[in-house]
């Protein structure tokens, strides 16, 4: 009676434990039938446990499986046996089996990175290597809801906000070579205690890894130290409360993400130097939206969010109330400039790769042609006689001026100490760098501007409208016209051919 009861218990704890996983994969659209799926089997009861499920359910979904195992040769002969016994585990279970071998600690050192992080490292990039040469479209993890109460909080000390404190994802769309992966866990829906009280109900052996058991690792302190504390001294639940807290932010980020992208598009403006919001506009949005789309423009920039932190936005924020001019040096060489109504976000690599204008000069000695530096501008010249009644072009890229009222000579060039320009017909000047203060042009575009000069007198500041100096213009008693039309190479016939 005893043993017909304790297999009717066991019996139980296998339906359960199946049927709650399946459910879990069907929810969250896990698997097709059809689909080729790479396994990452360690050994340890998670992936055999993760290995068992998929092996029982691969007929009914016709799936195609192959298992990765990835040695991190950092256990010596133990690490050897636990490839061989993967191994002999796959061939028990008929499914396709292969090994990769790494020196995960000189790989660290190498990279400056953490033995964990270069581990994962080599494991994705062995299980991808098998997705494409095989061509599966899907790899399974073995992570359950004790490595998501661990991940929430190892982000929670290290100071992520609610996307790191979100959990981790039950499925995540990879892009490689030009070939879509998903990554699924299965296990997500179990604890580790359902897994072991599984594979313990079936007499289904698993490999222990000791390195698990010291606290060598951070997150086998929290594993080893803090859960446990919490599970037993404040609640039994603690993992279950962990997990559903998780779930829950996993909501609340979705819903700032949805929201986020659409404030970002109104916001912000992306240039060929980088990206840029005026503040005004983005105070309109909600403080948590804000952050967002910095944080969205850090990772845009930079290619990376790793490294970026609460503080890092928090001085982004700052920066709305700074003088003109202020800037911020951010992580990855990315740079937060103040301008006048605006923050600006540029890479500092890419603005050194800028053409140099200040050597600009360039000196219009008659008509013809002359190539601009910078944006593949043309500037065409021309000089002509005055007629009675000429008719003034108002196109802001076609400027006329009183050839006769020259003193010095013509060039295009890039600012000097001492430029000015006539603001009246009176003869009132105002020195360039007022000008540009009043017209709220940027510091570091002030000496990029190109402008065509008589000496120290500016006659025209390209690329700013009509703006040209009152002292040159058309008159009555102008006798020779000086002609001169910007041109630019990408959108004009006329200038391609120069």
């Amino acid at each position: 009676m005893l043993n017909y009861l304790q297999a009717a218990v066991k019996g139980m704890v296998n339906i359960m434990m199946l049927g709650k996983i399946i459910d879990f994969m069907e929810l969250n659209q896990m698997v097709e039938k059809g689909d080729s799926i790479v396994i990452g089997v360690s050994g340890g009861a998670d992936s055999i446990c993760l290995l068992y499920v998929l092996s029982e359910i691969s007929k009914e979904y016709s799936l195609g499986l192959r298992v990765v195992h990835v040695n991190h040769q950092l256990r010596g002969e133990e690490a050897n046996e636990d490839q061989e016994f993967v191994r002999l585990t796959c061939e028990k279970l008929g499914v396709d089996f292969h090994s990769f071998s790494y020196d995960v600690k000189k790989i660290s050192q190498s990279n400056k990175i953490s033995e964990e992080e270069a581990g994962r490292k080599v494991r994705y990039q062995s299980f991808l290597e098998i997705c494409l040469k095989y061509k599966c479209n899907k790899i399974a993890t073995a992570h359950n809801k004790n490595d998501n109460a661990e991940t929430f909080l190892f982000n929670l000390f290290r100071g992520s906000g609610i996307k790191g404190l979100s959990g981790i994802d039950s499925s995540l769309k990879l892009k490689r070579i030009n070939k879509e992966v998903t990554i699924i866990r299965p296990l997500l829906c179990v604890t580790r205690r359902e897994i072991e009280a599984f594979l313990h109900t079936r007499d289904i052996p698993y490999r222990i890894d000791s390195t698990n058991l010291t606290d060598n690792y951070s997150r086998n302190k929290i594993r080893n130290n803090v859960l446990t504390y919490a599970t037993k001294e404040i609640n039994n639940n603690t993992i279950e409360h962990i997990s559903r807290a998780a779930n829950h932010l996993k909501e609340i980020a979705l819903f700032i993400e949805e929201t986020t992208e659409r404030s970002y598009k109104k916001v912000v403006s992306q240039r060929e130097d980088g990206f840029l919001f005026n503040i005004e506009d983005i105070l309109k949005e909600n403080i948590v939206i804000q952050k967002a789309i910095i944080r969205k423009i850090f990772e845009q920039l930079g290619g990376r969010l790793k490294d970026v932190e609460a503080v890092h936005i928090q001085q982004v924020l700052d920066l709305y109330d700074k003088p003109v001019g202020k800037r911020i040096d951010l992580p990855y060489g990315m740079v937060a400039l103040k301008e006048y109504e605006a923050i600006k976000f540029y890479c500092e690599s890419q603005i050194q790769k800028q053409v140099d204008y200040e050597a600009t000069c360039i000196k219009i000695d008659g008509p013809g042609v002359y190539y601009l530096p910078g944006d593949n501008n043309y500037l065409e010249v021309n000089i002509f006689s005055a007629v009675k009644n000429i008719t003034i072009p108002k196109n802001s890229c076609i400027k006329w001026f009183d050839y006769d009222k020259i003193e010095i000579a013509v060039e295009v060039r890039t600012r000097r100490t001492g430029d000015y320009i006539q603001i009246n017909n009176s003869g009132g000047r105002k020195k360039l760098k007022d000008y540009f203060i009043d017209r709220k042009i940027p510091r570091e575009k002030r000496s990029k501007t190109l402008l065509v000069a008589d000496g120290n007198h500016i006659m025209w500041i390209l690329g700013k409208g009509d703006r040209i100096s009152e002292k040159y213009k058309i008159s009555e008693s102008t006798v020779r016209i000086l002609s001169m039309r910007l041109i630019n190479a990408e959108d004009n016939e006329d200038a391609r051919k120069y």
